[in-house]
């Protein structure tokens, strides 16, 4: 063989790779197209959005809205749900003019009818005037889709 008919070879060879390398990317990033959207929706959970890695995050507005108990102001609030456990978390700030002591709370969440879902207990540490904490109640159930929640003390 020539050097040159080597040549030649080397350059179909290579041609070819890039050519093999061009459709496996193409039909490697359609298939993510389908995918790799951030969010999908659950039908049957309305206050629901599902995350691809299958985390449920609640999306209902007025599950979102602050809510008080006496002096404490609860705010930011988010629902989630993975791998069997969901997470109630929320900011708690102290808007009264005095300490407040330890509180244990119910948060009973609501469907839309207002019937109850579930009673989550928690505690909320003492806070300082104008203090903020975080109130994070777990549950081995998915209380996700909650409309509304209402929280007293217990």
């Amino acid at each position: 063989m020539k050097k040159q008919e080597k040549k030649m070879i080397a350059y179909i060879i290579i041609i070819g790779l890039i050519i093999v390398a061009i459709i496996w990317f193409a039909t490697r990033n359609k298939g993510d197209e389908n995918s790799s959207t951030a969010t999908q929706s659950t039908p049957k959970e309305e206050y629901t959005q599902v995350l691809t890695d299958g985390t449920k995050i609640n999306t209902s507005s007025k599950l979102n809205q602050n809510k008080k108990l006496g002096d404490l102001e609860i705010g930011n609030i988010q629902f989630t749900y993975r791998n069997g456990v969901s997470v109630v978390l929320a900011d708690v700030t102290n808007k009264g003019n005095s300490a407040t002591s330890l509180k244990p709370v119910e948060l009973t969440l609501l469907k839309k009818d207002g019937s109850t879902i579930e009673k989550l207990q928690g505690i909320i540490p003492a806070l300082k005037p104008g203090a903020t904490t975080q109130l994070n109640i777990g549950a081995s159930s998915d209380v996700a889709n909650a409309y509304d929640f209402v929280i007293i003390e217990k």
